[in-house]
């Protein structure tokens, strides 16, 4: 007999657009779930980027390198810091979807977790970062 485990999660969706320079649009979303395991005492993101529009105009883009970070708030407004959690170049993502799954320790005074898409473009590198989706697990 198997015991089942009951794991509050929350899912997020994060949305982003970047514009070409010919006025063409490219559209990313990383998508899944956030769970607390292990007593409250770990993290789980377990999620997916994908390309959802605009994969052929990567090339305007200096084709960039796209990556997933997170950060942690306390309950005190304090935050842990950014940390990548995938990173996955534009041309490999129009061939097929990047899974990422982080784990992590999780203290008495987190509160939530941040997560925000970046991307790496032109010769030059030059990042730039979406807005953040807040995943709140404890109230």
């Amino acid at each position: 007999m198997t015991q089942s485990v009951e794991v509050p999660l929350q899912e997020f969706v994060l949305d982003w657009t970047l514009p070409a320079p010919d006025g063409s649009r490219i559209s990313f979303v990383a998508s899944g779930e956030v769970s607390l395991l292990n007593g409250d005492r770990a993290y789980k993101i377990d999620g997916v980027l994908y390309i959802a529009e605009g994969a052929e105009h990567l090339r305007q883009l200096g084709s960039p390198k796209l990556f997933v970070r997170r950060n942690g708030v306390e309950a005190s407004g304090r935050y842990w810091g950014w940390e990548t959690i995938t990173r996955q170049s534009g041309t490999r993502l129009t061939e097929m979807d990047a899974y990422f799954i982080r784990t992590g320790y999780w203290a008495p005074a987190d509160r939530s977790i941040l997560l925000s898409l970046g991307a790496e473009t032109g010769w030059t590198k030059k990042k730039t970062y979406s807005p953040t989706v807040r995943v709140r697990l404890v109230d």
